[in-house]
């Protein structure tokens, strides 16, 4: 007599997503929700509506982004977050100083820059500090 209950039923695996596959998802929500509200932020900036009003509606998708990489970095194991730890760590390393340049720069007469730079050189280091870190431990 077989002590399984169900002999003839196939097992079922309960299907779980990995820390990055939830990420994905989560990233995902608020990469859409940020590009509703920045189609309707630039729609009510063109129809008049002047201030903070229109940079107020993508406010609640940066909290999803954001919510998205904490969580990530806490469901990951302790690998998965050294490295992601250590691609923070090369991001601020190399945009601080670069950002700093750029600041004192235009303080001493040079080019007004856009307000994205900082966001796009704090990415960019942040994907060179990605790289850096996945082929120190491959």
């Amino acid at each position: 007599m077989s002590t399984d209950p169900a002999p003839d039923r196939p097992t079922r695996r309960r299907q779980t997503m990995t820390p990055g596959a939830r990420y994905g998802m989560r990233f995902g929500w608020g990469m859409g929700l940020y590009a509703v509200t920045l189609v309707l932020a630039l729609i009510l900036r063109n129809h008049g509506v002047e201030g903070w009003l229109p940079m107020l509606l993508t406010l609640p998708s940066v909290g999803i982004i954001t919510w998205a990489l904490v969580a990530y970095y806490r469901e990951s194991d302790e690998f998965a977050q050294r490295k992601l730890g250590e691609s923070f760590v090369f991001a601020f390393a190399i945009g601080v100083p670069i950002l700093l340049v750029l600041g004192l720069l235009e303080a001493f007469g040079g080019p007004h820059l856009s307000g994205m730079i900082a966001f796009v050189v704090m990415m960019a280091a942040w994907m060179i500090g990605s790289i850096v870190s996945a082929i120190r431990y491959r």
